[in-house]
């Protein structure tokens, strides 16, 4: 089944059995249930490549989601499946202190069912929490909400910083909070591992399917605010590797080590907003000693008035290889203007236009002007 280990609930399902069994419930279970989902048509509206034929592509092209393979082809006209998804959030509360939550998502892109969360949470002082399960790694500002479009300007965050193999991990993590002089503070470390059947990220970029493992995942990740002001640094590890479907079900070693390093910094003065936003991604290739440094960066402005936002951002992506002839360089930048309404406080439309210009050293996807209409949702 493709990208299968998101189906994998043997741990926290047996995490909760023993919960049940072994906790004393002092309180009522209570649980709570929302959702939210997003209804999107686009279209390429005018581009230009020197090669139309890219993997199995008709270019000029434009991806919308690295991580679960959505892509507008300039020739198929208008079409609601590469952004259109719906979700569904259960958290249960065992006592006050221990709590379940889980996330399901249906995607368009592959009509298939993935989980998403499904994690336990246990408070152990009111400052310390342990969480262990399933859940998304924390490498960018939006990342817990990426798939709630209602929770953000965009009607798509930039994919120049927002997609790589993997979004989720199985592991655990600790989160500290604190308050202090009208500071607030959230701190975290984690650790886990993530396999990835058939990756999507994979096929825009190769016809042979591949599956994708991140091991050894060990990242931090620590935010600020106070008032107007928000900043977040994260940092992570790991050890890639992929493997050829059906030929062959080792995955090649050695590993390649990989090695995030990300801040945000946001300002928000009422009408007026700034959202920021920049990583560096670097990989190095054990066998062959080749290096891969991919910085990203991205930087908007908003304004708010009434029930509309005008916003508009550029983001750029910036392959850097110690190696030319084994690899070329992905290079692009993307300007983007969005305007969105909000219908009331549950639900809002978006309009975006984005224009991507292509500089990779290599036949990529091609300069496109893309138009997307969206309609965001919660319950």
């Amino acid at each position: 089944m493709k990208r299968e280990s998101r189906f994998r609930l043997v741990l926290p399902a047996m995490m909760v059995l023993g919960a049940v069994i072994v906790t004393p419930l002092q309180a009522e279970i209570t649980y709570r249930f929302n959702g939210f989902g997003t209804v999107a048509v686009g279209k390429v509206i005018s581009g230009s490549v020197n090669e139309t034929d890219y993997v199995s592509y008709r270019c000029p092209c434009f991806i919308t989601d690295y991580n679960n393979g959505g892509i507008y082809e300039r020739h198929d006209g208008w079409s609601a499946s590469q952004e259109s998804r719906l979700g569904a959030q259960l958290n249960i509360n065992f006592t006050d202190r221990l709590s379940l939550v889980t996330q399901v998502m249906a995607r368009a892109v592959d009509n298939e069912f993935s989980l998403e969360w499904a994690y336990l949470s246990y408070d152990l002082t009111d400052k310390f929490t342990l969480q262990a399960g399933r859940k998304r790694i924390p490498l960018y500002y939006y990342s817990e909400f990426q798939d709630v479009g209602f929770a953000y300007i965009w009607l798509r965050p930039p994919q120049t910083l927002y997609g790589w193999e993997a979004s989720n991990y199985n592991g655990a993590n600790l989160r500290y909070t604190e308050y202090f002089q009208n500071w607030s503070l959230t701190a975290n470390i984690y650790a886990g591992k993530e396999t990835v059947d058939d990756a999507p990220y994979n096929a825009l970029y190769d016809i042979t399917a591949q599956d994708s493992k991140w091991d050894k995942i060990r990242g931090m990740d620590i935010e600020l605010n106070r008032d107007w002001f928000t900043a977040r640094f994260i940092y992570m590890t790991s050890e890639n590797s992929t493997t050829e479907r059906p030929d062959s079900n080792a995955f090649y070693s050695p590993a390649t080590d990989q090695t995030v390093i990300g801040l945000s910094l946001n300002a928000d003065f009422n009408n007026w907003f700034v959202l920021s936003e920049m990583n560096l991604n670097k990989r190095e290739d054990k066998a062959d000693g080749l290096i891969i440094r991919s910085p990203a960066s991205m930087l908007g402005v908003g304004y708010r008035t009434g029930k509309w936002t005008p916003f508009i951002s550029w983001s750029r992506f910036w392959d850097k290889s110690n190696d030319l002839d084994a690899y070329e360089p992905e290079r692009f930048s993307d300007t983007s203007f969005t305007l969105r309404y909000d219908i009331n406080n549950t639900s809002s439309v978006k309009a975006q236009i984005n224009r991507l210009k292509d500089s990779s050293l290599y036949d990529f996807v091609g300069n496109t002007t893309v138009l997307a209409i969206a309609y965001d949702f919660v319950f």
